[in-house]
């Protein structure tokens, strides 16, 4: 595709709002629009406005309204993605405290050393554990933590606390690439089945995937319809409810497999990242009602929207959306 100048002029709420309107989208209330112009703005809502348009006759977008598309319908997308987000943020909060207390006792206790981090022997590089020991001395440096500071004050050695105190300034990423990073096996073995991941590998990607998802979720990107840039690697025993489709070769056509028939990979909708956070929050917060909340909140959209999201028409059916432990 040729490169072209951008020549599209700033417009003023009143304009954005005519503009939509000679786009066939019906506005009940203009105050109320130009309010969510305003403080949300067009372009971020242009986002959900999208699925609404009618198709265009090439790759261009058409930018003309289905019959009868009104922005309150739009308005609730959003809000419907905002509180997915929440829902997201709250199982990925509740299982990083659990990979820092599994990873820090896990270690600790098999090393026999309450400062495990900085034995450069415990972990695969060491010029990488140099370089993450000096990245936590940096930020613990920095930190007004009182227990930060009260180590400091009462201790001079080892100089940095111990490992269940300097994982509390871990940030999800920082972390698993501390669990990565870990030499001894045994040790992140025991860490994936406390998240009922049945290899180390597995567990790995697992948590590459949800630092991604919890940085679009901080950043308040979008999660509905949203392919992710990063696959889940495959779990056996999410096979029969993970949603697959063909893979594709760089001229989007599908790949075959040695036999004849198309290659298959797992999808990059939301909906079979939300399957492996239930997993791990049955096992971490069996108690919490997240799981039926979520259900709940997935069901307040259309079937066609939650197609979008990567859900089959069947997943109510399905035993682990029915509370069924996998």
């Amino acid at each position: 595709m040729t490169a072209t100048t951008y020549t599209k002029p700033p417009r003023s709420i009143p304009d954005q709002i005519a503009l939509l309107q000679q786009r066939n989208l019906h506005i009940a209330d203009v105050s109320v629009a130009e309010h969510y112009l305003a403080y949300i703005g067009y372009y971020r809502l242009s986002a959900y406005w999208l699925p609404f348009e009618l198709p265009g006759q090439t790759a261009s977008r058409n930018h003309q309204f289905q019959p009868g598309t009104n922005f309150d319908a739009i308005v609730a997308l959003y809000a419907f993605d905002r509180e997915l987000r929440l829902l997201v943020m709250e199982a990925i909060e509740l299982i990083e405290v659990a990979l820092r207390s599994q990873w820090v006792n896990t270690l600790a206790l098999a090393s026999g050393n309450a400062h495990c981090y900085l034995d450069a022997s415990l972990f695969k590089d060491p010029w990488q554990h140099l370089s993450d020991v000096a990245k936590v001395a940096r930020d613990l440096a920095d930190s007004k933590e009182t227990f930060v500071t009260h180590y400091r004050n009462q201790y001079n050695q080892p100089f940095m606390p111990p490992v269940w105190a300097m994982a509390e300034t871990l940030s999800l990423g920082a972390l698993s690439r501390w669990y990565k990073a870990t030499k001894d096996n045994k040790v992140k073995m025991a860490v994936a089945r406390a998240f009922s991941m049945p290899t180390v590998e597995i567990m790995e990607g697992v948590l590459h995937e949800l630092t991604y998802i919890r940085n679009l979720c901080a950043h308040h990107s979008r999660l509905w319809n949203r392919k992710m840039t990063l696959q889940l690697p495959n779990i056996k025993k999410l096979k029969a409810y993970m949603q697959q489709e063909p893979s594709l070769d760089g001229n989007g056509q599908p790949k075959l497999k040695a036999d004849g028939t198309v290659a298959m990979q797992l999808k990059r909708e939301i909906y079979n990242y939300l399957l492996v956070m239930i997993v791990m929050m049955q096992k971490t917060s069996p108690d919490s009602s997240w799981q039926q909340r979520l259900a709940s909140h997935i069901n307040k959209v259309t079937a066609a929207q939650q197609l979008a999201m990567g859900f089959p028409t069947n997943w109510q059916t399905l035993a682990i959306w029915q509370g069924g432990r996998v």
